[in-house]
């Protein structure tokens, strides 16, 4: 009895490691987008993934066609991300995070700091800049690949160790003025 016990526990804890890094895996934002969803897919495609709920409104300053927004909430999307997913014209265009999402160089959004992330893609070898725009009171990081760019940052107030990343998003940090 103790030993089936035993090789019960063994069983569960094995089971758990092997499902830890799955669920890790989800979370980490590709350069195309994250999990299922890939930048270009149609909405109804994004829709069936399961990880879209709660429709909204994009910036309305772009002009017609306004974006339709979703949050990354819906029942099959990993707990803890926190993100928006922005479609145009029908197409998943946008990407962005506040929270629960990870970059292959190892930027975390809350938790990396707008100069770090820039040395982070510098080391991988991308062209990365981190700029403070007064506008909005904080610093945008750019990451260039091939001369596109692939991945943003934004953080509160200038790059400094006491302001981590408020938004991580593929391609770019979205802003509506």
């Amino acid at each position: 009895m103790i030993k089936r016990i035993v090789l019960l526990i063994v069983a569960a804890v094995a089971l758990a490691c092997a499902a830890a890094p799955a669920a890790q895996a989800v979370t980490t934002l590709r350069l195309d987008g994250i999990g299922p969803l890939r930048l270009g897919m149609t909405r109804t495609a994004a829709l069936d993934t399961g990880w879209l709920a709660r429709r909204g409104r994009g910036c309305e300053l772009g002009g017609p066609p306004i974006p339709i927004t979703y949050r990354l909430s819906g029942p099959r999307a990993p707990s803890g991300v926190v993100g928006v997913a922005e479609f145009d014209n029908g197409k998943l265009r946008n990407l962005s995070f506040t929270r629960g999402v990870r970059t292959a160089t190892g930027v975390v959004a809350g938790r990396t700091t707008a100069t770090a992330m820039v040395n982070s893609y510098r080391d991988a070898g991308f062209a990365a800049r981190a700029q403070f725009v007064d506008t909005f009171g904080g610093t945008f990081v750019t990451v260039k690949q091939r001369g596109r760019q692939v991945i943003g940052g934004f953080a509160r107030g200038r790059a400094s160790a006491r302001h981590p990343l408020a938004t991580l998003g593929i391609p770019y940090v979205p802003t509506c003025e």
